[in-house]
């Protein structure tokens, strides 16, 4: 099984796990990979150069619009104030026109800057949304090549360091930003026991890291090249097995799948993207059960 994942606390699991060899103890061959760039990753996933990728939801979303075969198998983590909007200067909320900010348009982020901009009265029209990946935002923030950038952590970390404040977060937006495992509909079906052991460890590394956290982030920090003391999960609700089912099958509330998935298909639907998913396209609850 191939899994490329974002530099994310949500997805940390998979790390411990494949340091503590768990996943090789199971049975399963895991090879992981953080290449660093959100983009890049979705195009190999695209490409059928992955087998499975952990990303936010809204991302998984537009990749389907794409690639029908696509299944989402699991719910790593609820971001509630893990992604954040910062600038170096808050006082520049108390005017956004024409100011520059930055997200990876056509996902997940732009929909929390499309919310903060609802917030202030105001619409994508008033300001320049400039495409950038989550990595960059640090320097650009710092650099003064933009007033306003949307990230996530570590980099929220590195823009805090350099400067810059948060203005806004997904703490604003409660159950807008899930995080998710995606795998390939080919994969699906001809390793159905592989994506069974991969969520069997998966829950056994993530109570373990709850368990022994201290531990688990000096893992973490040897694999991905961080600094144990920047690992937090502040601002990221975990999601167990039991919040996974409750999710998948919640078709009421703001908090589940379906729920999530209607509010992404309308904001892409007014983008402009012609193929949105259905619910039982893409949300596959039966690994889980």
């Amino acid at each position: 099984m191939r899994l490329s994942i974002d530099l994310w606390p949500g997805y940390y699991p998979a790390v411990i796990a494949d340091q503590k060899g768990w996943f090789k103890e199971e049975g399963l061959d895991l090879v992981l990979n953080m290449p660093g760039n959100t983009d890049k990753m979705l195009a190999r996933f695209s490409a059928g150069t992955i087998d499975a990728i952990a990303v936010a939801f809204g991302d998984a979303i537009l990749v389907s619009s794409q690639m029908s075969d696509l299944s989402v198998i699991l719910v790593t983590d609820e971001s509630a104030g893990g992604d954040a909007v910062l600038a170096m200067d808050s006082q520049v909320m108390n005017n956004l026109k024409g100011k520059r900010i930055g997200t990876n348009l056509g996902g997940f982020g732009e929909l929390l800057i499309r919310k903060l901009l609802q917030h202030h009265n105001m619409s994508a029209q008033d300001v320049n949304l400039v495409n950038v990946d989550a990595s960059k935002v640090p320097h650009l923030l710092s650099s003064g090549k933009l007033d306003l950038g949307h990230t996530w952590n570590p980099y929220v970390g590195l823009a805090k360091e350099q400067g810059a404040q948060v203005v806004f977060s997904s703490a604003d937006t409660p159950g807008l930003i899930p995080d998710i495992i995606a795998i390939s509909g080919e994969f699906r079906r001809t390793h159905p026991e592989a994506v069974k052991i991969f969520l069997k460890v998966w829950f056994k590394a993530q109570q373990w890291w709850l368990d022994h956290f201290i531990e688990g982030n000096l893992l973490i920090a040897e694999s991905t090249g961080q600094r144990p003391e920047n690992i937090s999960l502040d601002g990221i609700r975990l999601m167990s097995r039991e919040d996974n089912l409750a999710s998948f099958h919640d078709s009421t509330t703001e908090h589940g799948l379906p729920q999530v998935l209607k509010s992404y298909n309308d904001f892409y639907i007014r983008s402009g993207v012609i193929r949105v998913p259905a619910p039982n396209d893409v949300l596959v609850s039966e690994f889980l059960e």
